[in-house]
């Protein structure tokens, strides 16, 4: 049982490090916003305040940013590697065409990290561990339900460590992370509560995780509406006026005590306690501008089931419809099998702490619901996003796995338990590799490709190009292919050609190709940014008749207009070209 468990942990760091990674820096919802948060923590030591005309993050409380501003520290905030460029072709720009990306990328911000691409990758990892305390939790409050069949919490932890939107918003910078945390704890203190309501230190605790909460993300409400259900179940259950008033002062002076600053700077910032006012005026483009309707309706939950499950970007990148239907079966399999352990009479063979957690469980998730419902009648398209109900997805998937397995025999649910988590493994899988990857491919390589190239070279051209390595391949006898690996070591003001001759032992020319690098793949010189990496492949026909021997390469970059070369600097050797080591034996 702990070691499924610690695999399962495991496999989601893994997975989510590898969303991370790949999913290119800024896109994931708001995560611009998210990190200027943090940078304008580290930089001024204050927090920001909102204006009118910045769509930023300024209205949020500071916890996740004051976390993910510790966990950013080692990296250099002043170096701008890795720096936010917006694209101007992004599809929801004033100019947008059909491109995904909000942002402009290029080889500077990729792996190994540097600057403010470190920074950004340093508060990701902060989220993942917030991603990973709640996929434990879940596995740890599915065993406290459900003791002798700790299958049902297992498969609940694999719902949410492989759901691949949970991995997404887990691996970017998004004070989601750390509500859905606090919210996981906060339903595994209220079962702790059930077991003993009268402890005052309780309800004290529960009173801090809705303050926490609240400095995470204030529609951690739900929080503290859920603590007042339990508060006055319990209280009915034991007929007990005295728990309710005692349990109820413990919760608010906690919450005034650790979160009450918050609402006071506001009241002092913007004339009332949740900033309401200045938001509306901020974030008006957000903000509903007609009546809710059935159609709205319906569209908020279309959008917010597919996007529990897996819109990638900024909610513009679809999955594949099989997606989808796969998951519509998972959940509508899981509502069957609750009925069925239903019509069995399984729920009557539970103990009383069973139902009553079961009954917190999905009164967390009903009251989670209710919460976006209300929301959306004064918030347009940009509150559908599924991940608003990732505070819930611990209770969620619990119910879930308890219809999926809870009417199976023992060895039959293990072993639907084992395929149903390698098939939510496996598009987990495919998400980042065949989806997202794609999606933000770039001709600019990553710098780990570096790593790769068959044989390594240091040529400084001018002060804008430098030879990083080349490939050879032999592709007939009349034909070979040089691939040189390029980098630009700032922002080329024209666009160079490169020559490549083949000579022979006495220096005369058999063969040669000439072009602008990168210019077959669209991207020319002029368009390459600092640091950029670019593979430029030169296919070279050689003479039919051409004798044996030993061929060399002469590399060369020059101005086609003026037929100029760039000066070549590699330790002592100056020249206006270079002979690669590799030589061609014919």
């Amino acid at each position: 049982m702990y070691l499924s468990a610690s695999i399962l942990l495991l496999a989601f760091v893994l997975l989510a490090g590898t969303y991370s990674v790949i999913t290119p820096a800024f896109e994931s919802p708001d995560e611009v916003g998210h990190f200027l948060y943090i940078v304008h923590l580290v930089e001024t030591r204050s927090l920001p305040v909102m204006r009118v005309g910045e769509l930023l993050e300024a209205h949020q409380p500071p916890l996740y940013y004051l976390f993910a501003a510790v966990a950013a520290l080692p990296a250099d905030l002043d170096d701008p590697t890795g720096m936010f460029e917006p694209n101007p072709r992004f599809r929801f720009a004033a100019q947008g065409r059909n491109e995904v990306n909000i942002a402009s990328h290029h080889s500077a911000e990729t792996f190994p990290f540097q600057g403010q691409a470190l920074a950004l990758h340093l508060a990701r990892g902060a989220s993942i561990l917030m991603g990973l305390v709640t996929v434990a939790l879940t596995i740890v409050i599915g065993w406290r339900v459900f003791p002798h069949r700790p299958v049902i919490g297992l498969l609940a932890g694999a719902l949410v460590a492989f759901n691949p939107q949970f991995l997404f918003i887990s691996s970017s910078v998004n004070n989601d992370n750390l509500l859905t945390m606090v919210a996981t704890i906060a339903w595994w203190q209220a079962l702790r509560i059930l077991e003993r309501p009268g402890r005052w230190q309780q309800w004290v605790h529960m009173g801090a995780l809705v303050a926490l909460g609240v400095l995470a993300k204030l529609s951690a409400a739900v929080i503290g509406l859920v603590a007042g259900g339990v508060l006055i179940g319990c209280a009915l259950q034991r007929r007990s006026l005295k728990l309710f008033v005692c349990g109820a002062l413990a919760v608010v002076a906690a919450v005034i005590f650790i979160a009450g600053w918050w609402f006071a700077r506001n009241q002092a910032l913007y004339g009332d306690p949740l900033g309401w006012t200045m938001y509306k005026q901020v974030f008006a483009v957000n903000l509903r501008d007609s009546p809710l309707e059935w159609g709205d309706f319906r569209a908020f939950l279309s959008i917010e089931f597919r996007s529990f499950w897996g819109v990638f970007g900024w909610m513009n990148l679809p999955a594949p419809r099989w997606f989808y239907q796969a998951f519509r079966i998972l959940c509508l399999s899981g509502l069957l099998g609750l009925g069925v352990f239903a019509l069995r009479g399984q729920f009557s063979e539970l103990s009383g702490f069973q139902k009553a957690s079961l009954i917190v469980l999905a009164f967390a998730a009903l009251t989670q619901e209710a919460f976006m419902i209300a929301v959306i009648t004064g918030c347009g398209g940009s509150c559908y996003q599924g991940r608003y109900l990732f505070p819930v997805i611990g209770p969620l998937m619990i119910i879930v796995s308890l219809g999926l397995i809870g009417p199976l025999a023992r060895h039959s649910a293990s072993l639907f338990s084992c395929g149903l988590v390698a098939m939510l493994l496996g598009i987990a899988v495919f998400i980042p590799f065949r989806l997202i990857t794609p999606a933000y491919e770039t001709v600019s390589l990553p710098k780990w490709r570096l790593w790769f190239v068959p044989y390594k070279a240091e040529f400084t051209f001018g002060d804008m190009f430098k030879l990083r390595g080349y490939d050879l391949h032999v592709d007939t006898k009349s034909r070979v292919t040089l691939t040189l690996y390029w980098q630009a070591l700032r922002r080329p003001d024209f666009n160079y050609s490169v020559f490549v001759h083949v000579i022979d032992g006495s220096d005369q020319l058999v063969g040669q190709k000439d072009h602008a690098p990168g210019e077959n793949l669209g991207y020319p010189p002029i368009a390459w940014w600092p640091e950029d990496i670019i593979a430029d492949e030169h296919i070279i026909e050689l003479p039919s008749q051409l004798a044996s021997g030993t061929y060399r390469f002469r590399v060369g970059v020059y101005d086609w207009s003026t037929g100029e070369r760039l000066s070549v600097l590699k330790r002592d050797h100056i020249g206006d070209s270079v002979i690669l080591a590799q030589a061609l034996h014919h």
